[in-house]
């Protein structure tokens, strides 16, 4: 008996919102120890693990950002640079 091989191409999730506010919720979870990553708060290492199922896409140019990108983002809003997000603002 032949068996097929099935596909383990793990699924990929579109996030189409601003990225800047994906980066504040995925903070908001690792701060509040909802998100970690192997039972840490390390949110380096949780933001290029979730870029593996989670393709934040760009509303200016319909692609994908990178994960440095996010790393990037995820950096500036820690330093404060995106305090308007930080604080629940996201209009």
């Amino acid at each position: 008996m032949v068996r097929e091989l099935e596909s383990h191409t793990p699924a990929t999730i579109e996030y189409l919102g601003d990225p800047k506010q994906y980066i504040s919720v995925v903070l908001a979870a690792i701060d509040h120890g909802r998100l970690t990553y192997d039972g840490v708060a390390n949110c380096e290492q949780t933001f290029r693990s979730l870029a593996n199922v989670i393709d934040v896409i760009s509303p200016k140019n319909g692609k994908a950002l990178s994960v440095e990108t996010l790393v990037s983002y995820e950096k500036k809003e820690r330093s404060g640079e995106f305090k308007d997000y930080s604080e629940g603002d996201f209009e």
